[in-house]
């Protein structure tokens, strides 16, 4: 008969098997054999779940630091799409997105369920929007979306110092006048990281500061340029690095500060970085507009 633990209940003479075992000192040694395996066997699941945690723990902090922006849904012959816009707000690239959803309806209830995905890539420190994403069958009339991301890649991991890929981070969360003095002092720590001078770029630009923003970019691209001559004969490994991603990003930004100046050289910014990441969407979108 089993209680309600789950332990199954053995029937014995308890009293004399105890005495046995307490005159007899090597049957003393069982129960003490027994505990010690059990707590080995303990340790060493332990031990595996922490080792599992902390290799999971930057998949973690990585989808922690990812934000999803919904904007646009919309219907058409009994399908739903929506815009999202996903912001990365990690020191390295992340890519292959999923995120879980639900529709309510106007007359309360779910009118809509399911996943979707979408197969590309966000710069470091940075975000894209993607149109149309699918989000498949609806039945009913849509009142309000719900989602959760549950998936990210970290598409390349960076070489920064832990300490300043925090800093990156703790840097975007910040207002604009305080985020630009968080990047100028990362900057003049770390004068080569094109990533680094990208995010310097990208909070020059949120403030109006256009000039400092195009010269940031330029900067990165030469650094990104730099670390991929600097790989030697690994060079074609290198161009698909974070360097790289972070080359694609300067030339597309650099190219939008240039628009109202010089269309030639914005339009070859904008080529530059279809070059390096022919799939990213905000770099076709402004190519299609010229």
């Amino acid at each position: 008969m089993s209680s309600q633990t789950g332990e199954t209940r053995i029937k014995t003479n308890f009293l004399e098997n105890q005495a046995k075992e307490v005159s007899d000192k090597k049957m003393s040694k069982g129960p003490m054999i027994a505990f010690s395996i059990i707590f080995i066997a303990g340790l060493g699941f332990g031990g595996f779940k922490v080792a599992e945690f902390l290799m999971n723990y930057q998949t973690i902090a990585m989808m922690k630091n990812i934000e999803l922006i919904l904007d646009s849904p919309t219907t058409k012959d009994g399908q739903a799409t929506v815009d999202v816009v996903v912001r990365n707000n990690n020191p390295f690239p992340v890519k292959d997105f999923a995120f879980k959803y639900t529709i309510d309806g106007t007359n309360g209830g779910n009118v809509a369920a399911g996943t979707a995905k979408i197969d590309n890539l966000v710069p470091a420190a940075d975000e894209r929007k993607f149109a149309a994403v699918p989000l498949g069958a609806i039945k009913g009339a849509p009142a309000k979306m719900h989602v959760d991301l549950s998936q990210a890649v970290i598409a390349e991991k960076s070489t920064l110092p832990a300490d300043v890929q925090m800093a990156i981070t703790d840097a975007l969360f910040l207002k604009e006048q305080d985020s630009v003095a968080a990047f100028e002092k990362l900057a003049a720590q770390q004068p080569e990281s094109p990533v680094v001078l990208n995010a310097l770029g990208l909070a020059y630009e949120e403030c109006g500061i256009k000039d400092k923003a195009k010269e940031q970019f330029q900067k990165a691209i030469i650094a990104a340029d730099a670390a991929v001559l600097k790989g030697g004969s690994d060079a074609a490994t290198a161009a698909t690095a974070a360097t790289d991603n972070a080359a694609e990003n300067a030339h597309y930004h650099l190219g939008n500060l240039l628009l109202d100046s010089d269309k030639t050289k914005a339009k070859a910014e904008f080529e530059a970085a279809a070059k390096l990441n022919p799939t990213d969407p905000a770099v076709q979108a402004a190519l299609q507009k010229l």
